[in-house]
Order: structure tokens, then sequence, then C-alpha cells
């Protein structure tokens, strides 16, 4: 009887081979099949979002679910969600006397804004439970040196505290200085705590002066530590967005300047960054504690509510509001702000920002406000340090201009201030881009002005901009090639997941 022939190898390799592929091919269909149903039962997932992951999984089965389980789900950890909850919590009590106390004061606030305001405070206190407050005096830098000059003034002049939170901390010549001023204030016996994002301030986490900030006594703590093996836990590129400090509970700051220079070194090739900041002397700088001792509580767990204390408000002076947003608020929150406010507008709109990906609602928002009759002006910079979120950007160009919305280019370096004025009435100054990133996963912080004189301050900022600009032509625009039109409006697609 004859015996059996062994298969030859080069016939068990390909068996084999054949084999693993049909495993790997099952296990990626399955494994986008189960990444697309957490996608479709993800309640804080927009529809176009959804549409856009759903796409890219189908195109890209393998990518689609590893990119979106690292990068698409807007979550936290269980714990620092728990943690968020508490801390609001120990400060509802601790603040419960601050709100009895300037009840009076906010009610006079509202008394004396215009109904369509009052809806929009309203909605903004309910976001992060910062009500309006009057009797705040604002300034406005937008020099990067001037900006740094104030702040080390405010700081040597501290008598209690510093707090610093910024996305972007770099020991640059504009920033070393700043930094200096934090250790002289820490050595004389001052409470400086310095929170910076992981990922943003990536470079300063093993800086020497990093290690010279602590050696004097600085608190120096990485918000949302990122890394391999947390990603396991969190989305990596849910980061700490906001610019702000907070001296004494009394002056505050808050925009869109990083603490580095105009320069700074880690995108050079777009410099010089132009940005805007307010400094505000008065009761508004204490909302701003808050939200400063919700993310050090967050990383931290110390407890400092008590520097979150009563403030003398007077009904002169600016009426502003703080407005806190990120993905452990209501979702929608940042949206939902900047339509409000355009809705309101009767007569002009002026917005600027680097960044604008904007979701449908906000789109539809500007282009409604144009058709009614709106001068909407849209100032975007002609360079960008983001390709893709260029040409994303420009795949919505053609709707605004088909609205009468009026497109502007600037051409003096990385236009990087995130405002929005309403007829000279209304201003919003913010951290936050007019992206869904800045929408729906980044942490945030806004400051609403309800003062004519604030608001035209800014506006004149908006002006100084748009000197330096130049229109986008509707009969130029249309001419682009098909080429042109094809890759901005495929990246437009991919627009919700950028």
């Amino acid at each position: 009887m004859a015996r059996p022939t062994a298969p030859k190898p080069t016939t068990l390799f390909r068996v084999t081979t054949r084999l693993l592929l049909e495993i790997l091919f099952i296990g990626q269909v399955v494994v986008a099949f189960l990444t697309a149903i957490q996608v479709l039962t993800d309640r804080r997932m927009r529809a176009a979002s959804a549409t856009s992951w759903i796409l890219l999984i189908a195109v890209l089965p393998l990518f689609g679910c590893v990119l979106y389980w690292l990068a698409g789900k807007p979550w936290l950890q269980k714990r620092r969600r728990e943690m968020v909850d508490r801390q609001r919590e120990r400060l509802s009590c601790r603040m419960q006397t601050v709100r009895v106390m300037k009840a009076k004061y906010v009610r006079e606030s509202l008394d004396d804004m215009p109904a369509g305001t009052r809806g929009l405070a309203a909605l903004a206190c309910q976001i992060s439970g910062l009500p309006p407050v009057a009797g705040n005096d604002v300034e406005y830098l937008t020099d990067t040196d001037d900006l740094c000059a104030r702040l080390i003034e405010d700081i040597d002049g501290a008598k209690d505290h510093v707090h610093v939170l910024m996305y972007i901390a770099i020991a640059d010549r504009s920033a070393t200085p700043v930094m200096d001023a934090m250790i002289r204030a820490a050595k004389r016996g001052i409470a400086v705590r310095l929170l910076f994002d992981s990922i943003g301030s990536r470079p300063f986490r093993r800086s020497r002066k990093r290690q010279e900030l602590l050696d004097a006594g600085v608190q120096v703590v990485e918000a949302l530590p990122a890394g391999l093996f947390r990603a396991i836990f969190q989305r990596i590129d849910l980061r700490n967005h906001r610019k702000m400090v907070v001296v004494d509970g009394r002056i505050g700051y808050i925009g869109s300047h990083n603490l580095a220079a105009a320069d700074f070194k880690v995108k050079r090739s777009k410099a010089h960054w132009v940005d805007a900041t307010a400094r505000i002397e008065g009761p508004a700088a204490n909302e701003l504690q808050r939200v400063f001792v919700e993310d050090w509580w967050l990383e931290t767990e110390e407890p400092v509510e008590e520097l979150v204390h009563p403030v003398k408000v007077s009904r002169s002076g600016s009426v502003v509001q703080v407005v806190a947003t990120g993905p452990t608020f209501d979702e929608g929150s940042m949206p939902q702000v900047i339509t409000t406010c355009l809705h309101l507008a009767q007569r002009e709109i002026i917005l600027t920002t680097p960044y604008f990906v904007p979701d449908e609602p906000t789109m539809m928002s500007l282009i409604a406000a144009a058709r009614r009759g709106v001068s909407v002006t849209l100032v975007l910079p002609e360079h960008n340090d983001s390709y893709l979120v260029k040409l994303a950007s420009q795949s919505y160009f053609e709707r605004l201009l088909d609205a009468g919305v009026k497109l502007m280019e600037f051409k003096g370096g990385m236009l990087h201030s995130k405002t929005i004025t309403i007829d000279d009435s209304v201003g919003l100054m913010t951290s936050a881009n007019l992206d869904r990133r800045s929408f729906e996963i980044n942490f945030e912080v806004s400051l609403l002005l309800y003062d004519a004189d604030a608001t035209l301050a800014m506006r004149a900022i908006q002006e100084s901009y748009l000197d330096r600009s130049e229109p986008i032509e509707r009969e130029v625009w249309a001419r682009r090639s098909t080429w042109e039109r094809l890759v901005s409006n495929a990246v437009g697609l991919a627009s919700p997941v950028l």
C-alpha cells in the first residue's frame, strides 16, 4: 500500500499564508463592524462626525479602526469624570455664600442687558455655571512682548498666589522672563502653580527651566499626561487648550497667546504668530479662578477651592462672562454659544480664527446671517500651519461666498487670534478655534463681553487685521481648477475627524 505523500514545503507555505490572510481578513471585518457599532451608539458623536468615521472605516478598515480608538472618542477616564463631579460639588458648596452675596449684582447686570443678550448669558451660565458680572476693567494686549511685560509686573506684585494655565509653554526669549518672575514670587512665599498641557508643551516637560521652577518651589504639573500606555485608557489628543493666568483672584488674563515668543521655534516656519489677550481686573478674574481650580483638582486632587472667594462687585465697569467648555461639559456647548451670538446680529459680524472647520449649525448660522442682510466678515490666515486643515477650510468657501460672506486672507503672519464681534455691542474672545476639535474634544475657555466700549476696542483689533488682509473674490474662487476643487472637497469630507 502506497504511503501518503507529505505536502511540499512550498505548498504548505501557501496554505499557511492563505489561512493567515483569511484569519486577518475576518478579524479586520469583525473589528471594523464592532467599531462601526461603537461609532453609531456613541451619544456624543454628531451625525456628520459619525458619517465620516463610518466612511473612513469602510474604505480603510484597519487604519480607520486604530485611528478611531486612539483619537475618535471624546472621553476621559471614568476616574477623571468622577473627580470632576466631586470637585464641582465641593465648589458648589463653597460658592453658595459667594452666589448669595453677588446674586443682587448679577440680577442688576442682567436687568441692564438687552433681552437678546440676557438669553445668551443664561445659556452660557447653564453651560459652566458662571454668571455675567459687572465691575471689570478690560484691556487688550496684542504684542507678545507687551503681554509678557504686564504679566511680569502683575506677578511681581502678587500678594497671595499666581495661577498659570497654558497649552504651550516654552522657555524662550519671551517666556523665560515670565518664568523668572514666577520663580521670584515663589521664593518670597507666594503660592505659584503652573499647569501646562502634556502634548502642547512636550519640549518643556524635560527642560532645564521646568526644573528651575520646581527647585524654587513653583508647583509645575502636566495637564492630561500623554503616552502610549495611557492611550489605552483615554483619548491621546484630547487636550487642555486653555490659556489663562490669575493673580490673587483679582487680575485675570484670557485669550489666544501661549507662553512663548511670537516666533516660537516649534512652528517657526509659520512665524510670526498674531494673537490677542484680554487682561481683566475685577470680579471676572475670580470666575477664571474657578476654572483653574477645577483643572488643578483634576490633575492633582489638591483642594484649593478656598481660593474661590467673594470679591467686591460693582455695577460700574464692563459686564463680562467667563465660559468654560470641554468634554466634561454639555455636548455642543461651544457651538451653542457661537451660533447664539451669530443669531443676535442685526448689522455686522466679524470673526477671526486660525482654523475654520465648522460644524453644520455654525456654517448655516453664518450663511443665514449673510442672507438676511447682516455684513459677515471672516478673517483667516493666508498660510496655515496645518495644510490639511487649510484644504478642509477651503471646501466651505464657495458656499460662504455664494451667501455673501466676505472672506479675507490675513497677510501679516499666522493669525492665531480667536475673536467675534456682534454689532459693536457683544464680543467673544476665546481659546477655541472654529473647528470641531475645539467644539467637541478640547478644554477651552472664553470671555463674553456685554459692553459696547470693550467690544469696540476688540473690533479695533479686528480692523488692524483687516488692514493687513486681502479679499477672496467670488469670481476668482469660482475659476479654480477641477483638481483643486476635488482635493479640497475630498479633504472636506473628512473634516469632522480632523
